[in-house]
């Protein structure tokens, strides 16, 4: 006896095609998602895994200001991402930072001339690539000084003792012919706030400044007399530091870090919108002349190839305060073997067109 068939629909529906049909309709779509989710599943799995395998920096910035646009652009901008690692950034003060460096807890990070300081107390530092190799300032003065001759016998403000602000007052008025704490008074404000307010009140006749505050200074009614930046004075402004451990340990680490701060100076010089929408989350203002003005004070200072150099180094030397800064070497501070071995790879040369 032969088993009968199960009976087949071939009843049309309304729109067109059998009943079977809108079946097979219907566990297709289902079907579809299921795969796609199944894929977006392993390409999640894959993703996460490769990034627990990416080595991770811990870096710090010690100044809000556009002299650290190139750590914070390779950030925001992926720069890092793609060259390999995670950097776990952070702020902390100059002296926090490279404390943090020489204890171990920060591996890497952009500081200023801190970092020679340091070393010459006895600090196991090394900068490995320099960031800004000049000063990037203004002398902003009272109405009634006309030029830099003019402040002898007079006070210019400043922030703190052995900062940037203190030894591009001490260099300036020195190629001018004056000599700070005799012809010149120092006033030590304590921070830039409190340098610009001593200039508006007239405790000090004129002031060591730069973007923003040189807005805020015009808008006051100070002048401009002396562009210091245009001056170039040979010094080490920003670098990127680390220690010598942290070269050894975690070298390849380091090498992406430095790949990413490369390719974020050229991302500074090229893109501006891409440049200010950094310098915006870590400023923390949305006025668009604030940031312009930041930009355009800041864009062309970073070199396209980092090499640390020995006359920025001593250029802090020259003017440190400590016995040991005329016994030592400008090529003690710095180790350019991982910015070498980038440069010869060929890499800075892609990203500006060359061959």
């Amino acid at each position: 006896m032969t088993r009968p068939r199960c009976a087949v629909s071939t009843t049309k529906t309304p729109e067109g095609g059998t009943l079977m049909d809108r079946r097979r309709k219907h566990w297709r779509t289902p079907r579809k998602i299921i795969v796609a989710l199944v894929l977006f599943g392993i390409l999640l799995f894959l993703w996460r895994t490769a990034k627990a395998q990416e080595p991770t920096l811990h870096g710090v910035y010690n100044a809000l200001s556009g002299s650290m646009a190139p750590i914070w652009v390779a950030q925001e901008a992926g720069l890092f991402g793609k060259h390999g690692v995670t950097v776990d950034l952070k702020y902390l003060a100059a002296t926090s930072a490279v404390q943090g460096m020489v204890g171990g807890s920060d591996d890497v990070g952009l500081v200023g001339s801190q970092g020679i300081d340091a070393k010459l107390e006895g600090a196991d530092l090394v900068y490995v690539a320099s960031a800004i190799q000049t000063f990037v300032f203004h002398l902003y003065a009272q109405p009634q000084i006309n030029s830099v001759a003019d402040l002898k016998g007079k006070v210019v403000a400043v922030t703190q003792p052995a900062a940037s602000t203190d030894y591009a007052a001490r260099i300036a008025l020195s190629r001018f012919g004056l000599t700070p704490d005799k012809d010149v008074k120092i006033l030590y404000s304590g921070n830039i706030s409190a340098l610009l307010t001593a200039v508006q009140s007239g405790n000090a006749a004129a002031g060591i400044m730069s973007a923003p505050t040189t807005l805020q200074a015009k808008a006051s009614g100070l002048k401009p007399i002396l562009n210091i930046t245009g001056l170039k004075i040979p010094i080490l402004f920003v670098g990127v530091l680390t220690s010598p451990k942290v070269v050894r340990e975690k070298n390849e680490a380091l090498t992406r870090f430095l790949r990413a701060h490369i390719e974020a100076i050229s991302v500074i010089r090229r893109d501006k919108e891409a440049t200010i929408k950094s310098l915006k989350k870590y400023l923390k203002t949305d006025d668009y002349n604030v940031l312009d003005a930041v930009y355009e004070e800041y864009k062309d200072v970073f070199p396209q190839v980092p090499l640390m150099t020995a006359a920025e180094v001593k250029g802090v030397l020259d003017v440190a305060k400590s016995p040991r800064a005329k016994q030592t070497r400008p090529e003690e501070f710095f180790d350019n073997s991982l910015m070498q071995k980038i440069q010869s790879s060929g890499f800075t040369d892609s990203l500006y067109g060359k061959r």
